[in-house]
Parts: C-alpha cells; sequence; structure tokens
C-alpha cells in the first residue's frame, strides 16, 4: 500500500495524537519528558517494520512534504537569530561551539580506533561517527558515494542506517538526561522569564486569521528566497544542508524587523508555526525508518552506535553541562548536544521542545544549539570529514 503526500501527512499527525496518549498513560515516558512524536512514531515503525518482516503488510510512504516541513521549522529557528539576542549569548555560542568541536574529534578519533579493534576501514569509524550522526542522513547520503570510492562497501547504505539508529536513540536519551539533571541538581527555571511567558500567551489568544496569512506569507517568501540561495551553494559543489540558505534569510529578515519593522512579524508566531512543522516532521521522520536495515546492519554498526551514544551522553552530563552554565539553560542545552550530537538539529529541538514545555522556554538554549548545530558545525565537520578522506582514503 502506497499513501499520497497528504495521507503520509495525515498519518503523522495521527502519530503525534498516538504518542501523546501513550506518554499520558506510561509514568516513565511522561516522567523523563520523551517527545510525543518520537514515542509514536517509533512505536509505529515497529509495528510497520514487523508487518513487512512477517510478509503481512507493506506500507510505502509518500514525504514530499517532509522536505518543506524541515524548511519551515529551520525558517522559524533563523528567524530567532536578532542581533539582539546574539550579544547577549555570544559567549555561550562560542564555548558551546568550542566544546561541540572537541566533542566532534572525540566522535573520530574513537571511531578511527574502534574501526581499527574491529579489523573494518578505518573511514567506517568515521562515516558510523561524525558523517552520519553529526551529519545526519543528509550528509551519510552526500558523502556515500566518496567513501566507497575511498574503500568503505556500501557505505551509502551504511550511513543512513547508521543516521537512522543515531536519531532514535538522540531522541530516546536526551530528554531523559536533561530531566536527570533538572532532578539532581534541583534546577529552577529562571522566574524573570515567567512574564515574558505571559505576554506570548496574551499575544497568542489575540492573533488573528488574517495574521497568520501575512505570517505564513513571509515565511514562504523567505524560504523561496533562502532555498534559491542553498540551490546556488550546492552548485558549486559545496555540501551543506538545504535549510541553511532559509535560515540565514530568515535572520536578516528578522534584524531588518527589529529596527524598521517592515512586515510587522511577530517571533512568538513565527515560533509557534515553526513548533508545529517541527513535530509534524519528526513524526513523518521516524515513523517511516526501515527497522529492518537496523536488525540486518552488521554488527559493527551496532558497536558503532552504542559506543558513540555512551560518549556523547557522558560529554553531556559532564563537559557540556558545565560549560553552558550549570543551570537550567545548561540541562536544555545538554539535551540539545545529544540531539544534534547524535542525529540533527530538528533532534535537537524535539528534546529541547519537549523540555521546555514541560519546565519553561529556555531562551539561551534555543539560540545556542540551532546555531552550533545546524550552521558552525556543518562546516568544521565536512572539513575533517574531507581531511580523514584524504589521510585514510585508498
Amino acid at each position: 500500500m502506497t499513501l499520497t503526500a497528504f495521507q503520509t501527512v495525515a498519518l503523522a499527525a495521527l502519530v503525534v495524537y498516538f504518542g501523546r496518549f501513550i506518554k499520558s498513560k506510561i509514568q516513565i515516558l511522561d516522567k523523563y519528558n520523551l517527545p510525543s512524536p518520537v514515542i509514536g512514531g517509533f512505536i509505529v515503525a515497529i509495528i510497520i517494520s514487523t508487518l513487512k518482516a512477517q510478509g503481512l503488510f507493506v506500507l510505502t510512504f509518500n514525504k514530499a512534504f517532509e522536505e518543506a516541513l524541515m524548511i519551515t521549522f529551520f525558517t522559524s529557528v533563523g528567524y530567532s537569530a536578532s542581533v539582539r539576542l546574539l550579544k547577549e549569548g555570544g559567549r555561550a555560542v562560542v564555548f558551546f561551539l568550542l566544546l561541540t568541536i572537541g566533542g566532534l574529534l572525540v566522535q573520530i578519533i574513537a571511531g578511527i580506533g574502534l574501526a581499527k579493534m574491529m579489523g573494518e576501514h578505518p573511514l567506517m569509524g568515521v562515516l558510523t561517527g561524525a558523517v552520519s550522526l553529526t551529519g545526519g542522513p543528509g550528509t551519510a547520503l552526500a558523502f556515500g558515494p566518496v567513501f566507497e570510492a575511498a574503500g568503505v562497501e556500501g557505505a551509502s547504505v551504511i550511513g543512513v542506517t547508521t543516521a537512522m539508529g543515531g536519531i532514535v536513540l538522540g531522541g530516546l536519551i536526551g530528554t531523559p538526561l536533561a530531566t536527570y539533571l533538572i532532578n539532581k541538581k534541583k534546577l529552577k527555571h529562571p522566574v524573570d522569564h515567567d512574564s515574558g511567558a505571559h505576554q506570548e500567551s496574551m499575544m497568542l489568544k489575540s492573533f488573528a486569521g488574517r495574521d497568520l496569512l501575512m505570517h505564513l506569507l513571509a515565511l514562504t517568501l523567505i524560504m523561496g528566497i533562502g532555498t534559491t540561495i542553498s540551490s546556488w551553494i550546492s552548485s558549486l559543489q559545496i555540501t551543506l544542508p538545504i535549510y541553511i540558505g532559509s535560515m540565514v534569510v530568515a535572520a536578516i529578515f528578522r534584524n531588518i524587523e527589529d529596527t524598521k519593522t517592515v512586515f510587522k512579524i511577530s517571533p512568538e508566531w513565527i515560533e509557534e508555526i515553526g513548533s508545529v512543522a517541527l513535530t509534524l516532521f519528526i513524526a513523518m521522520a521516524i515513523m517511516s525508518l526501515r527497522l529492518e536495515e537496523l536488525k540486518n546492519a552488521a554488527l559493527p554498526i551496532l558497536v558503532f552506535l552504542t559506543v558513540q551514544a555512551i560518549l556523547v551522553a557522558v560529554t553531556a552530563l559532564g563537559p557540556a553541562f558545565w560549560v553552558a552554565g550549570k543551570d537550567y539553560e545548561a540541562s536544555v542545552m545538554s539535551a540539545g548536544y545529544v540531539g544534534f550530537m547524535m542525529g540533527t538539529t530538528a533532534n535537537a529541538m524535539a528534546n529541547m521542545h519537549s523540555l521546555s514545555q514541560r519546565y519553561g522556554h529556555a531562551y539561551k538554549a534555543f539560540l545556542v544549539v540551532p546555531l552550533v548545530g545546524s550552521c558552525f558545525i556543518d562546516f568544521i565537520n565536512a572539513a575533517l570529514v574531507t581531511f580523514c578522506i584524504n589521510m585514510f582514503g585508498n
């Protein structure tokens, strides 16, 4: 059975409802703040994969809207990057970026060392670490042919399989880890943000249909310009996520709005629209995971995933939490760190969004993590991976 694009989105919506229902009924899931789309998506993926393995039912998705949802979300993230906010989070961005670079180097070195211990090609460790986990599925697909040419057989399949496993693990361990920190350290949400949340709530209540139209039009315009820029960058043989252009354009629009108020765009409602897109994107991505590929993958892939997950979790509990300030914001940033170091920035944002819904919005975390996880680290990761290919390739 093949679902149309609209039916796929509809199923993703049901998955979110299902995840929320399961979360409300199973206390441990609610206690550790597992994101509803991750819960529902993972259960549905298991069911679909099991039915397929038994030869009873095969479901194929048309994910035509998945990229649009992803770009919509990251456009909303880009719109949050105003100069005014950057001044507040400037040092935090630098420190968190340096920490992430350190984590990336550990990921690469550990992967290469583990690959040699297991008798695998050294680049197998890079592929199942920095490329597939920090880079995500898109980077894994982009670098797959290059790794195959360098001597890693089946690199594209291995990379995507590892990336999918990383996304699941990043969603499963990120929020419980942060919740553990919040409970153990007795961390409190900053009181001075309560009034802002109240004002946002009042603003959302007074939001009119015409305002929604204007915000959707603005987002569409920004995404149109941004994806054009991304396509141009890709034509230069530079590998970057497709949403980067839209993020940059959104940031430019935001800073123009902060000074001249041309479009009268509400940052709060851009965030709300992005949140809806994020929820559907995560549900769609996880429910369509081909879990049989994880089952059929070679043992080394499972070993790499386990070791890398442990390293990322330890870094998040220790260095990431300390560098970020050892407060509530730091715990949320730790969850974000797990998300983008094990999968995608969307995973990181889903982890942080789940925490903020329960404990309160972490303004600095939502500024720092997207900037580090989706902008700066992609450039550095590509450079390090290219260096490794030149060093260890055939």
